[in-house]
């Protein structure tokens, strides 16, 4: 495994947003083949499946310890995914996405506050820039629609992404990072199969395989999970949770990017629109202030 430092590391997790940013489309053009629940089960098992054919001789040093911290750090993963899911049945797509948001808001302080890891200014400061850039970018600004069961269900996914990033960065501290970043999708996989068989039982067997429900689950297996999700663990151990939290943000910028360049099923792409680009520059700012320190050099020059 190669060997990261700082800047290698942000610059992997810039790879990981741009990544999951994708998954967004992919999904997008199967949503109506296959249930939400189902996709996540494919989507991870196939994930496990690639993850145990690469890696089957790092399989051999899991131990209880490993094991135990792995389906903590996957049901947190599979349990953002599923509230996300099931939040959407009841709200509005730019609620969820700013709601969701809000895990960048609580990063910094759980970090604070459990792991005794007091952000730098510039992280603070790339946070509301990011946050503001996301109150444009979901088009929010306009105002959130009536709250929602839905935005409830959402809330309790941006505990889990903030919850996620805290408790993997401990785990980090006495266990080997591949190994936590392969388990925790083991584990996932094994949590959405549960969630799907008890919740969906009627259409367990019953699945389309569409050529294009294949291709999402192959590309979404790949690059948005083995690659992303165990890549997430890895770099995690070089950086400051608020710190990878605010290039977590980039996650919807890159959403943009694909919807305005890639067609959707009908062969549109989403206009370029005035605000969204403005979002995208602020949380590219946010991300570069948090990522160079500038706040502490000018306050140096002071």
């Amino acid at each position: 495994m190669m060997k990261l430092n700082q800047k290698s590391a942000s610059i992997m997790a810039v790879l990981i947003t741009a990544a999951w940013g994708s998954s967004f489309i992919l999904m997008k053009n199967v949503a109506n083949d296959v249930s939400a629940l189902a996709f996540l089960t494919l989507r991870f098992g196939c994930s496990a499946v690639i993850l145990a054919l690469v890696f089957w001789k790092q399989l051999k040093k899991f131990n209880k310890k490993t094991i135990l911290q792995s389906f903590v750090l996957g049901a947190l993963l599979g349990g953002y995914m599923i509230f996300q899911i099931n939040g959407l049945r009841d709200t509005s797509a730019s609620n969820s996405a700013f709601i969701t948001s809000l895990s960048v808001l609580m990063v910094p302080f759980l970090a604070a506050f459990m792991l005794r890891k007091a952000p730098s200014k510039s992280n603070w400061t790339g946070v509301g820039l990011a946050i503001l850039g996301l109150v444009f970018i979901t088009g929010i600004y306009q105002g959130l629609t009536a709250l929602t069961f839905g935005d409830f269900l959402t809330f309790l996914c941006a505990i889990c992404v903030a919850v996620h990033i805290i408790v993997a960065d401990r785990y980090l501290k006495e266990s080997d990072s591949l190994l936590l970043g392969i388990g925790q999708i083991f584990a996932a996989a094994i949590i959405s199969f549960v969630a799907w068989f008890v919740t969906e039982p009627m259409t367990f067997a019953t699945v389309n395989y569409t050529g294009d429900l294949i291709w999402a689950i192959l590309l979404t297996s790949v690059f948005c999970t083995c690659f992303a999700f165990t890549a997430q663990i890895v770099v995690q151990k070089h950086l400051h949770p608020a710190r990878l939290s605010v290039i977590f943000t980039l996650e919807p910028v890159f959403a943009y990017i694909y919807a305005v360049l890639l067609p959707l099923p009908a062969d549109v792409t989403e206009p370029i629109h005035w605000a969204k680009v403005l979002g995208c520059l602020l949380v590219v700012g946010g991300m570069i202030i948090s990522e160079s320190g500038a706040v502490e050099r000018i306050l140096k020059r002071k």
